[in-house]
């Protein structure tokens, strides 16, 4: 391998220095995040869950609450193994207590009072300090679909405890909850086997 000029090195530990003291500048600024994910593409509810585990490995409570979705429906493996944790001693709870996808329900009387009761699982963790991280899974879908009205939602994941971090998942996030947010990913869709003619397969989306 090619040794460095002195030139590079310089230039190297310039880049070190500065990146030490910016890191140096952000230590005890650390606060609770509103972090958001959104868009057409895969990976929104998958980047959510990978932030609970990391929260489990360091044994920081969590809880997440699925809209929209049905327990019945699928055999979902991230509830699942949530499921699983929680019986272990892990500091998760997960709620799924949607109906299912309004082409599926067409009840949206139902639709509404459980996205309400979801809502209200939600907001009682949102507001508990000893909870370390809530998911708000799809709840940009209850959103778009009406069963929910965005004023609160937004109150209360403002009024959060100060170091307590909510996720937010689904397509179509309403823009005054992408302007609160700290952190918003917008997945976009490039492929997707669905077009092909694939049916979603256990261990990929679900």
């Amino acid at each position: 391998m090619d040794s460095l000029t002195q030139k590079e090195q310089e230039r190297l530990r310039k880049i070190k220095a500065a990146k030490d003291k910016s890191h140096e500048a952000r230590q005890g600024q650390e606060k609770g995040l509103y972090v958001l994910f959104t868009g057409l593409g895969k990976g929104k509810t998958s980047s959510a869950m990978n932030l609970v585990y990391r929260h489990l490995a360091h044994d920081r409570p969590c809880a997440v609450v699925q809209f929209v979705k049905n327990s019945q429906a699928y055999p979902d493996g991230d509830r699942l193994l949530l499921t699983k944790l929680s019986q272990q001693g892990f500091p998760v709870n997960i709620h799924t207590l949607g109906g299912g996808f309004t082409w599926e329900t067409q009840n949206p009387e139902q639709d509404r009072q459980m996205a309400a009761a979801a809502w209200q699982q939600a907001v009682d963790y949102i507001q508990d300090p000893e909870i370390s991280l809530v998911v708000l899974d799809e709840l940009h879908i209850a959103l778009k679909n009406k069963q929910l009205e965005v004023e609160p939602i937004l109150a209360a994941i403002q009024a959060r405890p100060p170091l307590s971090h909510v996720v937010t998942t689904g397509r179509y996030a309403p823009e005054v909850l992408i302007e609160a947010a700290d952190l918003v990913t917008e997945m976009t869709r490039v492929k997707h086997p669905i077009s092909q003619g694939v049916p979603a397969q256990l261990g990929i989306e679900f």
